[in-house]
């Protein structure tokens, strides 16, 4: 017996060759050993007295505010240049015509729009923030407004520049000189004090008051208030419309891509988790028959899978994983997954097997009956 127990302690603390050599185990091995990024943010947490994971959710939340600052003020550099193309055409730039302006009311009070997206702006950043559990909930919530925005002004600036549309409504087109003017009208369509003639295609409003009402979808526990978003996100897409500061079709276009993308990153989120905790790199790998899966959904090649380690570092999902006890947190995922299977099985095999026995029946085919005792 104790030459047993020995060979065993042995063989548990002898390394396993195909653990050392394999790449993912060395590609895991090099990511949780420290280096200078980590050291320096233990350095700094330990000074600020805050915790480390604090400091690389901060650090992680400026650089996409800085994309995001980048991406609004490239924007409006094309903004502008659109502006510039459409005074300089010569063409006769007529209004399009416009279901949307025949069925809405047309009103001059252009501020409606600006102060119906504000308020419900800063209404789903405040009340989400008010209600997150932590600290990190709230970088988390500010992070993913800054990446997603940045995302889609990135799309704005892009149909802006390719496409100039007539203004839908009397204007004179922003005509800035050299660099600095272009910073400071920036500025100035940023904050709301002047507006552009030919922003269109894709509603830079109706960015925000959808990314309003999503915020409130999936952050707010209260019902009350995520079905009055939904009112006041669409009495403000109306003044859109109403003021003539957008079409129509730039009002849907933004409300539909706003909507993707905003469904695709969250996601992809859940993929990320599930491919960390339960190894699960393709979606075959949750049926577990690969076989079948491709005769029901025949996707033999798994589309736009480098975004899963894009959105993994751009939601801090990284740090996160690698936070203190999440290795505990891995190990009791894998064990209720263990569990359920094992329950699972247990309950297919242990079923209660009924015999149903027919009583004897006489040459006539009836129930005989059994004689009466005394």
């Amino acid at each position: 017996m104790s030459e047993n127990s020995t060979i065993t302690s042995i063989n548990e603390s002898a390394p396993n060759p195909t653990e050392t050599t394999n790449p993912r185990n060395l590609k895991r091995r090099e990511e949780n050993s420290p280096n200078n990024t980590s050291t320096l943010r233990n350095k700094v947490a330990e000074h600020l007295h805050i915790s480390p994971i604090l400091i690389a959710e901060i650090t992680r939340t400026l650089i996409a505010f800085v994309i995001f600052i980048l991406a609004g003020f490239l924007c409006t550099f094309a903004i502008q240049s659109s502006d510039y193309r459409w005074k300089t055409s010569g063409d006769d730039m007529m209004a399009l015509v416009d279901l949307g302006f025949k069925v809405i009311p047309n009103t001059t009070h252009i501020f409606l729009a600006d102060l119906f997206m504000l308020t419900l702006l800063v209404g789903s950043l405040g009340l989400n923030l008010i209600l997150a559990e932590s600290n990190v909930a709230r970088l988390i919530i500010i992070r993913r407004i800054f990446w997603m925005l940045a995302f889609l002004l990135c799309f704005r600036l892009i149909t802006l520049s390719v496409t100039t549309l007539p203004s839908p409504k009397a204007c004179e087109p922003i005509i800035s000189g050299n660099f600095l003017d272009m910073l400071k009208t920036g500025v100035n369509l940023i904050t709301g004090s002047v507006k552009a003639c030919t922003d269109n295609i894709f509603s830079g409003h109706s960015i925000f008051i959808t990314t309003s009402v999503i915020l409130f979808r999936v952050y707010c526990k209260y019902k009350i208030i995520i079905y009055y978003s939904y009112l006041h996100g669409l009495v403000a897409l109306g003044f859109l419309i109403a003021t003539r500061i957008h079409y129509t079709v730039d009002v849907i276009l933004a409300v539909f891509i706003t909507y993707s993308v905003h469904s695709i990153y969250f996601f992809i989120v859940d993929l990320c988790i599930e491919k960390h905790f339960f190894k699960i790199r393709r979606a075959e790998e949750r049926l577990g028959d690969a076989e079948l899966y491709q005769r029901i959904a025949y996707m033999p090649n798994m589309f736009n899978t480098s975004l899963v380690g894009a959105v993994r570092w751009m939601d801090g999902l990284d740090i996160r994983f690698s936070s203190e006890g999440e290795d505990i947190t891995r190990e009791q995922t894998r064990q209720r997954r263990f569990d359920c299977n094992t329950s699972s099985n247990s309950n297919s095999t242990d079923m209660t097997q009924v015999v149903v026995i027919s009583p004897p029946q006489d040459e006539e085919g009836e129930p005989s009956k059994r004689p009466e005792t005394s």
